[in-house]
């Protein structure tokens, strides 16, 4: 029972459309409506700008990032592990399918990448570096940002010590960020995928 209070503490949480408050607030626009019609700080950096994206960046990872460091040892201590997994699915879900604004939301990496610096920041900091070996040369966050979710996993399984739970946790997390992702794959394998 308890996990399952993670899980939906996880989704309330990060159901918080940021980058839609950022917008309404300071341009009184959807995003949804606009560019890529996500919420997600890539998009608002077309529609508020760069500095903006990077407050929506930052305010998404710590979405991620504060409640899977402290709310599975309040709700869930005595299954830390499934607790903390449990949280970091519903943060990412939530920031997906917001409820707050009709199940639409950004796809989550932000969040995602949140999640995993509370879990592993070591594995994070390798992925950070195969986001940026993909995105300096193309320019595509999307290619960078799956490409990244895919090496995370295998970069935990390569530095070892890891839980297996939380291995599996973010091949789950890798696999979700693909799907996020679909209709980007498709531009991409069309060769019209927009570059930043």
């Amino acid at each position: 029972m308890n996990v399952l209070l993670c899980l939906v503490a996880g989704y309330l949480i990060g159901g918080l459309p940021t980058g839609l408050l950022f917008c309404r607030i300071v341009k009184g626009v959807d995003p949804r409506t606009l560019g890529s019609h996500s919420t997600g700080a890539t998009n608002v950096s077309r529609v508020l700008g760069k500095g903006w994206a990077a407050v929506v960046l930052l305010v998404d990872i710590l979405k991620g990032f504060l409640p899977t460091c402290f709310l599975p040892s309040v709700l869930c201590a005595d299954h830390l592990i499934a607790g903390t997994l449990a949280i970091a699915a519903g943060l990412v879900i939530g920031h997906v399918w917001t409820p707050y604004a009709g199940f639409r939301g950004g796809k989550g990496v932000a969040t995602a990448t949140g999640t995993m610096i509370a879990i592993d920041h070591v594995a994070v900091l390798a992925g950070g570096g195969v986001w940026l070996l993909f995105f300096l040369p193309f320019r595509i966050v999307s290619l960078s940002s799956i490409v990244a979710a895919v090496s995370l996993p295998i970069g935990m399984l390569l530095l070892g010590g890891r839980p297996a739970a939380y291995i599996v946790g973010a091949s789950v997390l890798a696999a979700f960020i693909l799907f996020t992702h679909r209709r980007n794959i498709g531009r991409l394998l069309k060769g019209k995928e927009k570059r930043l």
